[in-house]
């Protein structure tokens, strides 16, 4: 093959080549443009959230009961139903005497007006415990260790002089050996002593160690301290002299027959002591509190708030409960029954039900809510109500809050733990698909986020750490609308706190149609 013709095949292929890209990108460009993305609006996909919700179970029944309840502090003047009358919503049941009605509600008020004046004063010093500057602590200053005190020194003994001068004695003891004699009474021990000389006690008491055999010894002082001088005096003592037992370093003096005592050379006088100069004033504390006094002050007046909060709650309630009864005193029919078990007015039941009420028409469920809720929950309430079995969703109204609380409870939600719940009853309208004895789950709340958008997590996407959603724009093609995230509830819906309106129309962010620049179409 020529170079003309390897230069005509080269031409040729790159020409077929050319053609079948062409054709691809051709129908790859028809293929985008009749694809399209299904887009909603986010009114529709939003989630909505509820603020302080309370959740909890109930079994569906065909009739409701109102149980009424005597008032500890209130007499019952009158009855107006007897058993198995059949009754309408609105019809009297039972009459209070209302004599003290008036005293025993401006005293209840009182009560309120109290309480909530002490939380506003609380409220008030927590603020200004929040607003106030903590000082600096002065540093603390090193614990200089006190001196150990100095131990008076020992006095030591006098040395004792030498044993003897020349043969004669200055001191004895009980190993000093006699100059002469058998320590008989006919020949006792003789001991040549000086002027000076004294025996230890040790040495009398060696005398009458073996009361069978005394020892007799003769201690005698002579002039210039030797036998053949004149004899000048002599102490015979023994076994039997009757000494009590003496103290062996006691000094007893030979010439006066008497024990020496010894007197303590007088101590010198102390000098006086330079007075010290006076330490400097140290400098004053500054005044107020430290960041952590300050925040220990804090917890505990924000714990004393929600005691004091709780308090008010409760005599609202009680005052709330009292003004149902006021005026004329007369309790009604929550809605269409029939009485049961009406029991003595001159001796109510304690704990019990004075007369019930039991509904005969509709579906009713029965639920429970937390004390924290009692003065925000009202009767006509709306609670939503979800089916076990079918999944359903079902609005109830609730006709009846019970003004005592339930031994036990399978509520739960949000907040203190520790709080009482009370037993309520809710009618269902609309019960079509719900039938009697079924299982449902009650969600009801005072307050939902009307204004906020939670959307699933799955319409979120994240792509440089930046999060994004697919929204259709003003051409109906899809572009990338990067929005601000908050919380995730319940780990299911994501709050978009910015970049995103109720009206603005997203597609689901994952398939074939999930990329910019594809038309949209609204989902069926």
């Amino acid at each position: 093959m020529n170079k003309k013709a390897v230069i005509i095949t080269v031409v040729s292929l790159g020409a077929v080549c050319a053609a079948a890209f062409g054709g691809i990108k051709a129908y790859q460009n028809y293929q985008s443009n009749n694809q399209k993305a299904e887009v909603q609006p986010v009114s529709e996909l939003n989630m909505y959230y509820y603020e302080n919700e309370m959740t909890s179970s109930g079994v569906v029944t065909n009739d409701s009961s109102q149980d009424v309840y005597a008032l500890e502090d209130k007499t019952i003047a009158e009855v107006h139903v007897e058993e198995g009358q059949e009754v309408k919503a609105g019809d009297p049941l039972i009459t209070y005497d209302m004599t003290m009605s008036n005293l025993e509600l401006e005293m209840k008020e009182l009560d309120v007006a109290t309480v909530t004046s002490r939380l506003e004063a609380a409220n008030q010093q927590l603020a200004k415990l929040r607003s106030t500057t903590p000082i600096t602590p002065k540093p603390e200053e090193p614990e200089e260790p006190e001196p150990e005190p100095t131990p008076d020194p020992e006095p030591t003994p006098e040395p004792l002089p030498p044993q003897k001068t020349k043969n004669a004695y200055n001191y004895i003891t009980s190993s000093s050996k006699p100059n002469k004699g058998k320590g008989t009474e006919e020949k006792p021990y003789i001991y040549l002593c000086t002027q000076e000389c004294f025996v230890l006690g040790e040495f009398i008491n060696s005398l009458s160690e073996d009361e069978d055999d005394p020892i007799y010894v003769s201690l005698e002082i002579h002039k210039n301290n030797e036998f053949a001088g004149k004899l000048i005096t002599s102490w015979e003592i023994s076994g039997e002299s009757g000494f009590p037992r003496l103290e062996d370093d006691s000094k007893w003096s030979v010439r006066t027959r008497s024990q020496m005592i010894e007197t303590e050379p007088e101590e010198p006088e102390e000098p006086e002591e330079p007075e010290e100069p006076e330490e400097p004033e140290e400098p004053e504390e500054p005044e107020g509190y430290t960041a952590e006094e300050l925040s220990s002050m804090i917890k505990e007046k924000e714990e004393e708030i929600r005691d004091l909060d709780l308090s008010k709650r409760k005599e609202e309630l009680e005052l709330e409960q009292m003004k149902k009864v006021s005026g004329d005193g007369v309790v009604k029919a929550a809605f269409n029954g029939v009485v049961k078990g009406v029991a003595d007015k001159d001796d109510p039941p304690s704990g019990e039900p004075f007369l019930t009420v039991s509904g005969s028409e509709g579906l009713y469920v029965s639920g429970s809510l937390s004390e924290l809720q009692l003065d925000e929950i009202k009767v006509g309430q709306k609670v939503y109500a979800n089916s076990w079995e079918s999944g359903q969703n079902f609005e109830a109204e609730i006709t009846e809050i019970s003004q005592y609380p339930m031994d036990n409870s399978n509520a739960y939600g949000e907040g203190n733990p520790n709080v009482s719940y009370y037993p309520y009853t809710a009618y269902i309208e609309d019960t079509e698909g719900l039938r009697n004895g079924e299982y449902v789950d009650l969600t009801m709340s005072n307050t939902q986020e009307n204004d906020g958008i939670y959307l699933d997590k799955a319409y979120v996407r994240e792509e440089d750490g930046k999060k994004y959603v697919l929204k259709a724009d003003e051409n109906n093609v899809l572009v990338k609308q990067y929005i601000q995230t908050g919380r995730t509830i319940w780990g299911q819906a994501v709050e978009v706190l910015s970049g995103l309106t109720m009206e603005d129309r997203i597609a689901f962010p994952y398939g074939k149609t999930a990329k910019e620049g594809v038309k949209v179409m609204e989902a069926e």
